[in-house]
């Protein structure tokens, strides 16, 4: 397959790629599958599901032997390993990247590889992949010190402290007398009952969340009592029944039980022949859980004031935009008629200032009526930002007759404030005079309208 040409639409190239090869997982065609999955890497190499895809393939390609290829292919992991350490060492981490997936090509179950891309993705700022690439290390080495330390740090700095405890639980299983492993386990056991409890922040025990479908150890549940363990009961009577592993899944994530989640939706997935529907539910779990391990950051960071743990919480936000976008995107390229999916992404491009990126999504998605007025005052946004004044001030009077102060005091007033000020920069006073006018009678403290209506009408 031909690559994209400069500045093409490398989302839109990494969906088409990813549709074709979830056909080719369909058909058991697994070279076609790792070439696609493969070009979906290169495409957009920060988008972890496709990672996981193309490992999942590959394995399959190799009957799950757990070794990969035979000794004569491995001989191409000798030069691959010196690439990747000289690549570290010169700090050409995207280089070092490619060579880990390229030898992970041949052995999909190498420790070393798959503890090189944890460190590489550490180290670029991607945290998500770094701890899934260290899980797959640990799983071909559960009882490697130093893997097991490399994953549970990188845990605890995503906050997903209950995974990191429970890491730390197995090294200390492995040596009762490791002191380290002790004093973790006790930290993040405080840190994930804060989280689970929402202990942080709240000013009587009224205030505590309650998990209602907590059961105690050897304790017998009755049929009715716990949703959960009759959806569980349901799913061991009928395992090739994919609605009842989608509805546990759903009551899973409304519950937070996140990895639980994944897992289900992963056995649906896997009996269901791989429906692109499931791994869309997958792709909306991940956003999930990076939404909850951002809130979890936030509260770490308000409660220590540090600037390293504020650095995290920021970058955590930036991870899990990126995402949304990434995610969006694919979904508005599959679903073009779902308009409300292009104003969804165009608002996620205006948070990066992708203005003329997300004029398009918005110009279609005003042909909603049930959307027009907000998306055509996001498009006078867009138009502002842009710098382009005439074609604001054109989409923010097109969106007047849909707005109403009663139901959207904020957009109502922001929208004739910014004509005031459009109006009054090229001079058309009477229409800035009008504009400034009409946010004054619903807010006559709202930022400057008050100053700037008086200046127009000659006033000090």
């Amino acid at each position: 397959m031909a690559a994209p040409a400069a500045g093409g639409d490398k989302n839109r190239w990494a969906s088409d790629c990813f549709r074709k090869g979830t056909e080719a997982v369909n058909k058991k065609n697994w070279d076609l599958a790792i070439e696609m999955f493969g070009m979906c890497v290169k495409l957009v190499p920060d988008n972890i599901g496709f990672r996981q895809n193309l490992r999942g393939v590959t394995k399959k390609k190799y009957n799950d032997n757990g070794s990969g290829a035979g000794a004569l292919a491995k001989a191409k992991l000798v030069g691959l390993r010196s690439r990747i350490k000289k690549s570290k060492a010169a700090k050409n981490w995207e280089d070092a990247d490619k060579a880990c997936e390229e030898g992970l090509l041949v052995n999909p179950w190498d420790v070393g590889l798959n503890v090189d891309l944890g460190e590489i993705c550490k180290e670029t700022e991607r945290t998500d992949m770094s701890a899934w690439a260290y899980g797959l290390a640990r799983q071909g080495d559960m009882n490697n010190l130093d893997i097991n330390i490399a994953l549970a740090n990188v845990l605890e700095e995503r906050g997903q402290y209950a995974e990191a405890a429970g890491v730390w639980r197995h090294l200390y299983k492995l040596d009762p007398k490791n002191g380290q492993a002790r004093s973790k386990i006790a930290a993040l056991e405080t840190k994930t009952t804060i989280e689970a409890g929402g202990y942080e922040g709240a000013k009587n025990t009224g205030d505590v969340r309650v998990n209602k479908e907590v059961v105690r150890k050897g304790e017998v549940v009755a049929p009715g009592q716990s949703v959960e363990i009759d959806m569980r009961h349901a799913i061991r009577k009928e395992p090739q029944n994919k609605g009842l592993y989608l509805k546990l899944a759903d009551h899973l994530r409304k519950n937070r039980k996140l990895d639980e989640a994944r897992e289900t939706l992963n056995q649906a997935l896997e009996i269901s022949g791989n429906d692109p529907a499931i791994t869309e539910i997958l792709e909306d779990v991940e956003l999930d859980q990076l939404a909850l391990n951002l809130d979890a950051a936030k509260q770490t960071a308000a409660a220590s004031g540090k600037d390293t743990d504020r650095q995290n919480t920021v970058a955590l936000a930036q991870e899990l935009l990126k995402r949304q976008i990434e995610v969006l995107s694919a979904r508005v390229e599959k679903y073009p008629a779902d308009l409300g999916r292009k104003y969804d992404l165009a608002l996620l491009l205006m948070r990066i200032q992708k203005w003329q990126q997300a004029i398009p999504n918005l110009q279609k998605a005003s042909q909603d009526p049930r959307m027009r007025g907000k998306a055509l005052v996001a498009l006078g946004e867009c138009f502002l930002y842009d710098k382009k004044g005439s074609l604001a001030r054109g989409q923010f009077e097109r969106a007047l007759p849909e707005l109403s102060f009663d139901q959207e005091p904020d957009m109502y007033k922001k929208t004739y404030y910014n004509l005031g000020r459009i109006c009054e920069e090229v001079g058309d006073k009477a229409a800035a005079e009008k504009y400034y006018g009409e946010v004054l009678v619903v807010d006559y403290e709202y930022k400057d309208a008050n100053e700037r209506l008086t200046k127009l009408q000659g006033g000090e």
